[in-house]
């Protein structure tokens, strides 16, 4: 679970030692290829289709920039930020190669130096980064001075077993990185207690069924184990709302 701000920063060239230069091909694109990625960001939008979110939108532990480029190819007007210039640089050839303007910054969102970032944010969207932090409560109460009045949170994070896999466990031993799991029964405390209100949790069944018996019974269950026990990967996501 421990880890570093300087792990984080740090992560990228880690990684390419430890798996060559073919993994920053991996980080440049997996966003856009990966069936667990696009089954979550169909959540997100159906999600954001039918709450109050945006227009600007300020996009935290934006990583390799996927998020960042699918809000921004929505018409949002985003700022993103993340902890590792690595991230960052990479963000960068992804938003110009899809021809999109985004507002990329370094920083740490747990920050008590977060106030340097622009206020008044209709929008916050945090996307497979909380887990990275040590102290989600610094980094909602820096989400609460971003947004305006009447603006929201939509938070994406790997379910509370996601500290116990087995890719957690490698990380921790290779980089170091903090790999929490985050339940939703915490996230949803953790907003109340940082002022938002109406946290509501939502769920990304993640299972696609071809026409025949078996393929049908086979999403039903994974439907079933979705909504009720989970299984590895299932996304908690949770949208709420700073009262005007």
């Amino acid at each position: 679970m421990s880890g570093t701000i300087d792990n984080e920063k740090a992560f990228v060239q880690k990684a390419i030692i430890a798996y060559g230069p073919e993994f920053k091909d991996h980080l440049r694109t997996k966003g856009f290829i990966s069936h667990w990625f696009l089954h979550y960001w169909a959540a997100v939008s159906e999600i954001i289709n039918q709450s109050a979110f945006g227009p600007r939108v300020l996009d935290l532990g934006c990583g390799p920039g996927w998020s960042s480029i699918f809000l921004a190819g929505r018409g949002y007007e985003v700022q993103a930020l993340d902890v590792s210039d690595d991230m960052l640089a990479i963000a960068r050839e992804n938003a110009e190669k899809y021809g999109l303007k985004i507002d990329f910054q370094q920083g740490d969102m747990q920050s008590a130096g977060f106030h340097t970032v622009e206020r008044g944010f209709d929008s916050v969207f945090i996307m497979d980064a909380l887990h990275h932090c040590a102290d989600e409560k610094a980094v909602l109460a820096n989400c609460w001075k971003a947004l305006r009045p009447g603006g929201s949170i939509l938070i994406v994070e790997p379910d509370w077993f996601h500290e116990y896999s087995r890719s957690s466990a490698k990380d921790r031993e290779l980089f170091g990185t903090t790999e929490r799991g985050l339940s939703s029964r915490l996230i949803k405390r953790s907003l109340r207690q940082s002022g938002f209100i109406k946290p509501q949790r939502f769920f990304c069944i993640y299972s696609t069924a071809r026409s025949g018996l078996k393929s049908r019974l086979k999403a039903l269950m994974s439907t079933f184990a979705t909504v009720t026990i989970g299984y590895p990967h299932r996304p908690v996501i949770i949208y709420a709302e700073k009262p005007v």
